[in-house]
């Protein structure tokens, strides 16, 4: 599936050329005029990248980008500015957005840069696969197994004492710290993952 892209400038002959050249690059494109239609057009499609002036009619781009990255934090944002406000796209990178282009937009470097960031999002995409099928493995593999030889070494201490010499008590007490405290580990590691939103893992019931 092509990456989406959402075209927002007031200018409509530059909206429309930078839709042709992206739509001729392979890209999914879309248009709008100011940022309350860009944020109108997320609601029902969550675009890759949006392509955001900073001058507009009635919310501009800086507050547009206040919202986008409130709303919908996996977009990035590449603010288009002119000449003159340099300092302006400064201070949106500071605020957010992944990076900014001087208009009027050479094609041939802005399909260039999109593509650059379109492979960083799918890097740090297959990243994230990646941490999600770790920890999961970790939940699935190993705290389930963990929390049974717990059961199964608190019973036997437990049921049978007096069959047990003292050294075999000391061992399977010993056992049982190293399980509580294995277990221990990870379900702090599991407090700190349910704080990254970026991270959704199967967890085994408690």
């Amino acid at each position: 599936m092509p990456e989406s892209i959402l075209i927002v400038d007031d200018e409509e002959t530059l909206r429309l050329s930078m839709k042709a050249r992206l739509d001729v690059a392979g890209f999914s494109t879309e248009t709008a005029d100011n940022g309350e239609e860009a944020l109108g057009k997320m609601k029902g499609r969550e675009f890759d990248v949006v392509l955001m002036d900073i001058k507009m009619p009635g919310m501009g781009g800086i507050e547009a980008l206040r919202l986008f990255n409130e709303l919908y934090p996996k977009t990035d944002v590449v603010m288009l500015t002119g000449f003159a406000d340099f300092s302006t796209a400064i201070e949106c990178l500071k605020l957010g957005a992944k990076d900014y282009m001087v208009k009027p937009v050479d094609a041939t470097e802005m399909v260039a840069r999109l593509r650059s960031l379109v492979r960083s999002r799918t890097s740090e995409r297959a990243l994230q696969e990646t941490r999600r099928n770790f920890l999961s493995m970790i939940y699935i593999d190993l705290l389930g197994p963990l929390k049974s030889t717990r059961e199964s070494l608190e019973r036997v201490l437990k049921s049978y004492p007096s069959k047990l010499k003292a050294d075999q008590q000391e061992e399977l007490a010993a056992a049982l710290a190293h399980c509580e405290k294995m277990i221990s580990r990870i379900q702090s590691m599991d407090e700190e993952i349910k704080q990254d939103s970026s991270l959704e893992i199967e967890r085994p019931s408690r």
